[in-house]
């Protein structure tokens, strides 16, 4: 029994060393990992501070967890929106946006079992020569429980890989994009449009667009019509063996009744679109597709129809190639 009692006691004592060293344990915590990056701001920014594009790099996505469901609540850009996730592996937890610094900063409310564990977290952006700093910061209160202050020496090593992982990869997403043109998700307003259909080739695009550009400005002219945007294309098909495309020439207009010949009178509902805003030569479209596809590939989205492109710059006027801005847009799902 007296053996026993030592036993006992020398546990009780064990037990209230360690909770008397706890005390003397960091109340709060901080994981703070960095990573310089090549990139505008503004693009870095974009990337960190829109949950839906977080699946770009940070390292707890579908691929770990197929079971994951994401929800947002709100809308994307505003405080107090909410990212909510459940799945097997990643289990459940929400962020709630609190602070929005365009080109500086993201700070976020982490919550996990239904809010029984959470923290603070912020992206900050700085300018460091020809580069950025970016942090990813995640600190919380440890509160008075001993465990948790133990526990608390263990989330360096515990999350520390995982900020290095998702750092590391958004530099990569960052790099590749930065010679991307500018792309943003939006929404194409509803719109009156005349058309003509039409098929051309590498040789004859130039002809056959100023042919049927040529006729539907006639119509507006002789009908007295109001344009209210500039002239597009619709591709409809194209053949990458021939390079031959079917598609429609529009022009936006403020009213119209009926076409007469080959010019029709066609109601566009508004749509969600993937819009890049190119500069250069039209000869050189070929890349800006393939960055529109890996970006509707990336953030999980569908294309809903064939591309348009937005004649913004007349050719004809603008003598300088890279002045001359042409708008692709995919409509999406």
């Amino acid at each position: 029994m007296k053996t026993f009692k030592k036993i006992l006691i020398w546990i009780l004592a064990v037990i209230l060393v360690l909770v008397l060293v706890s005390y003397l344990l960091p109340k709060t915590y901080k994981v703070e990992h960095s990573v310089y990056i090549k990139a505008k701001p503004e693009l870095i920014y974009d990337l960190t501070s829109n949950f839906k594009k977080w699946s770009l790099w940070e390292p707890w996505t579908k691929a770990l967890d197929s079971t994951a469901v994401y929800e947002l609540i709100g809308k994307e850009g505003q405080v107090g929106t909410i990212w909510k996730w459940n799945g097997k592996i990643l289990g459940d937890g929400q962020m709630t946006a609190t602070e929005y610094k365009p080109g500086q900063l993201f700070a976020y409310d982490l919550a996990f079992d239904k809010g029984k564990r959470q923290s603070k977290g912020r992206i900050t952006i700085e300018t460091a020569g020809d580069s950025s700093k970016v942090s990813w910061i995640d600190e919380g209160d440890l509160g008075y429980n001993p465990a948790a202050r133990y526990f608390g020496l263990l989330l360096e090593k515990m999350l520390g890989p995982d900020f290095t992982k998702g750092m590391n990869k958004l530099k990569t997403v960052c790099e590749t994009r930065a010679s991307w043109p500018r792309i943003e998700e939006t929404t194409l307003q509803a719109q009156v449009a005349l058309l003509v259909m039409d098929s051309a080739g590498p040789k004859t695009y130039s002809q056959v667009m100023g042919k049927g550009f040529g006729e539907l400005m006639g119509y507006v002219k002789a009908n007295k019509l109001k344009c209210t945007g500039a002239p597009f294309a619709i591709y409809i098909k194209y053949d990458t063996v021939t390079m031959n495309s079917v598609f429609n020439m529009g022009i936006p207009v403020e009213k119209a009744d009926k076409g007469k010949g080959r010019v029709k009178v066609e109601n566009f509902p508004a749509m969600n679109i993937v819009k890049a805003y190119y500069f250069g030569p039209y000869d050189k479209t070929a890349d800006v597709y393939r960055n529109l596809h890996q970006y509707v590939k990336e953030a999980g989205l569908q294309i809903a129809g064939g591309p348009w492109e937005v004649y913004i710059t007349n050719p004809m006027t603008e003598k300088d190639p890279s002045k001359v801005e042409t708008d692709i847009l995919f409509p999406v799902k």
